[in-house]
């Protein structure tokens, strides 16, 4: 009768095998869109995110080795980030966990971790309030020779057309003439009158101004984005919000969330402050990051939505951090 035992057979595990024959270096194997509770604060303290998706490699550097122990790498992610705060400590110990849980296989690993920043906004006059989400990734990379991180943060605004401004404006000044035009060739008519009633008055212009007649033409305006990118200077965890304030106050636009009516003028106001094209917007970004404290390197996209047009405009800018 056979002696064999299930119960005390090893299960086998063909991701130890070795090949006799070389196989090439693979940059990046792993897993991605891993959903981990993760809690990311800001300065303050306060609580921005509560969870994460996450993506994480290594490199198989082994010139004989068939596949990498990928379920250690997933265990390490519950370890060092499952219900705990983001801290620079946690990132810098796990990225070297993930390295020697391979046993010799790799020399690298990457791990990225993408949430929605969800971040109190006041609105521009009232005292009411609400929550704006940001999408953020933040990207580490960890080799024997370097450490690398790296910030990906979008922005919404609104841009509002300088040309279709000034058409507007064209259009508003025409119909302005042809209404007070004809107030005074009928004033000429009564030279009898005093001075002051052949006139048009300022209280009548302001009400023309003010009434449905004068919405002659409006500038288009669309919701817009700056995906941004840094290279960050070191193993800090970022300013999130500093850096969402930054862009915002830059653009001069950024979206509202609950408004009263006071608020929407204002909003009205501060597009017509600051009408952008796409151009126009990157140079502001350019300014703004151009002397990040946090920083080494930046890039900045911008995608204007456009409402004139079926497609959108965009434009790209990138350089160097002088600090």
């Amino acid at each position: 009768m056979s002696s064999f035992n299930y119960r005390d057979t090893v299960l086998p595990d063909v991701t130890t095998e070795q090949s006799t024959a070389q196989v090439p270096v693979i940059d990046n194997v792993g897993m991605q869109g891993i959903a981990i509770p993760l809690h990311v604060l800001g300065k303050r303290g306060e609580r921005l995110s509560s969870q994460a998706k996450v993506d994480v490699t290594v490199s198989l550097d082994h010139p004989n080795a068939k596949g990498i122990h990928m379920s250690r790498l997933y265990n390490l992610l519950q370890q060092y980030l499952s219900n705990k705060d983001l801290h620079k400590s946690a990132l810098t110990t796990l990225m070297n966990a993930l390295i020697e849980s391979q046993d010799g296989l790799s020399k690298s690993a990457q791990l990225n971790l993408h949430f929605d920043l969800t971040v109190s906004r006041p609105a521009l006059i009232s005292k009411t309030s609400g929550y704006q989400s940001y999408p953020t990734s933040l990207c580490v990379m960890r080799s024997s020779e370097h450490y690398k991180a790296q910030l990906k943060l979008r922005v919404p605004y609104s841009s509002t057309c300088p040309c279709s401004a000034s058409l507007s404006r064209k259009a508003l000044a025409e119909a302005f003439v042809k209404q007070f035009e004809s107030k005074q060739f009928e004033s000429k008519q009564f030279a009898g009158m005093q001075p002051e009633e052949q006139q048009p008055t300022i209280e009548e212009m302001g009400a023309w101004l003010a009434s449905k007649e004068a919405s002659i033409a409006t500038a288009h305006a669309q919701r817009s984005f700056a995906d941004i990118t840094l290279d960050l200077a070191n193993k800090d965890i970022p300013d999130f919000i500093g850096i969402i304030d930054l862009a915002e106050n830059a653009l001069g636009t950024p979206l509202q969330t609950a408004v009263k009516r006071k608020d929407e003028q204002a909003f009205a106001k501060r597009n017509a402050e600051n009408l952008m094209f796409v151009e126009d917007s990157v140079r502001r970004l350019h300014a703004a990051f151009s002397t990040y404290y946090q920083a080494t390197y930046f890039r900045v996209k911008v995608e204007h939505q456009e409402s004139l047009h079926a497609h959108d405009a965009i434009a790209e800018i990138s350089g160097p951090v002088h600090r």
